[in-house]
């Protein structure tokens, strides 16, 4: 199971990949994830108009890639990223935007070095497909959160899709299934006995939290950072549910999570890790 492959203690997960130095949800994030020294990274699944799983976490697509200046898409704003197809998706340059917006100053700082550019600029929208061969590849464990796309109850298509994937890549043991909508984790669990899987929630627990998680067979609780106590992770701890906080870009609060056995989801793993993946600037 997923768990097997990290430490017992807490573990550092790169949100987005290493969304810090790489232009989130990519390869190139996935592999600077990794590189730097993560135990795993997280990322997000949507799908395409064909209902081809993707990694994207927007549900339109203009703040990461380069949608508004391809004059063929100007009359679909606002670019909802569901309504269009594979080949569609992969025209888009998803990696441009970093380098132009700078989002965490690691670019300015020198930390995003002048020959990595061209491979930024040169980044696509994957596919779950080419994130799976990787997570196979380098036995790297990876936390897929699949995005509520709003379909109606009941329709839990993308479920399916992304299990039967999990299945024909053999990577299985290797992801943790987590989701807002919690349909979906019943409906993964309905499908697979073994399935780790992660109960996401942002501004409130639920009722009876303890409870709710096992009728759920969750194997792990993953609260906002705002909502966590360490109370609340020893109590888990104690009935067998690991915790995992999002997003902890406070490196003294990662400390403390991580000493307590909280895998910590963080925009920055190269900090947490002690590992430079590009230069290092005092």
């Amino acid at each position: 199971m997923f768990f097997d492959h990290l430490p017992e203690t807490g573990f550092v997960c790169g949100h987005r990949g290493a969304r810090s130095i790489a232009p989130e949800n990519t390869l190139l994030a996935l592999e600077k994830a990794r590189d730097c020294g993560a135990h795993a990274w997280e990322t997000d699944v949507r799908v395409s108009r064909e209902g081809e799983p993707i990694i994207f976490h927007d549900d339109t697509l203009e703040r990461t890639t380069d949608v508004a200046s391809h004059s063929h898409f100007k009359d679909r704003r606002p670019w909802h990223t569901e309504r269009f197809t594979v080949a569609e998706l992969r025209e888009l340059d998803a990696g441009s935007w970093f380098l132009e917006t700078d989002p965490y100053c690691t670019v300015a700082s020198g930390e995003v070095e002048e020959e990595e550019k061209d491979r930024i600029r040169g980044q696509k929208i994957p596919l779950l497909g080419e994130i799976l061969s990787f997570t196979a590849r380098h036995r790297f464990p990876v936390n897929l959160e699949l995005k509520d796309l709003g379909t109606p109850p009941g329709d839990t298509l993308v479920v399916d899709r992304v299990l039967a994937m999990l299945e024909e890549t053999g990577t299985m043991d290797l992801v943790l299934l987590s989701s807002f909508r919690h349909e979906y984790l019943r409906r993964a669990r309905s499908l697979s006995s073994t399935l780790a899987l992660g109960v996401l929630v942002e501004k409130k627990h639920p009722p009876d939290l303890i409870h709710y998680l096992k009728d759920l067979s969750a194997a792990a609780y993953h609260p906002s950072v705002q909502l966590l106590d360490l109370e609340l992770v020893h109590e888990l701890r104690r009935v067998g549910v690991r915790v995992n906080c999002w997003t902890v870009n406070d490196m003294t609060r990662a400390g403390e999570l991580l000493q307590a056995g909280v895998g910590v989801i963080t925009d920055w793993p190269q900090r947490l890790t002690g590992t430079t993946v590009y230069r290092s600037y005092p």
